[in-house]
């Protein structure tokens, strides 16, 4: 028992064309996916692996330390470290740079910028040694 159905040709076509494009968008997908299923299918090789598993231990503890981290300061931070590093890099090779002795250096700490800077250098090294000096701590208590 077949059931014949008729549709006009312009909706056949349209829908054609429909599984066309669906076609292309699959084998698009489709080749975007090969390298994880590459991996997927590697996986279980790769962490029997002690070599690969030293690798990606801290790979993945780095996922919990994020969570304590303050990512909008860090991303500031990366972004503006960035940005003026380049500037100054700019300047350096559009200008050269200075030579500075022990009284270019004192002299420098007068001009109020590099006094910020050095502000800030002074206060990320100090937070950093005493948060350093305690993790290095539980690192060598296990």
């Amino acid at each position: 028992m077949s059931e014949v159905v008729t549709i006009p040709k312009a909706d056949y076509e349209r829908l054609l064309q429909e599984v066309q494009a669906l076609r292309r968008e699959v084998e698009e997908l489709s080749s975007l996916l090969l390298p994880v299923k590459i991996v997927l299918e590697k996986l279980p090789h790769l962490m029997a692996d002690i070599q690969v598993f030293k690798v990606a231990a801290p790979l993945i503890s780095m996922l919990s330390i994020m969570d304590s981290a303050d990512l909008n300061a860090l991303g500031a931070a990366m972004q503006g470290g960035v940005v003026c590093a380049s500037k100054a890099l700019r300047q350096v090779a559009e200008d050269g740079a200075p030579r500075v002795g022990l009284f270019g250096l004192l002299s420098a700490m007068r001009d109020p910028e590099v006094q910020k800077a050095m502000g800030l250098m002074v206060t990320l090294l100090k937070a950093m040694g005493s948060c350093m000096e305690e993790n290095l701590k539980q690192v060598s208590e296990k």
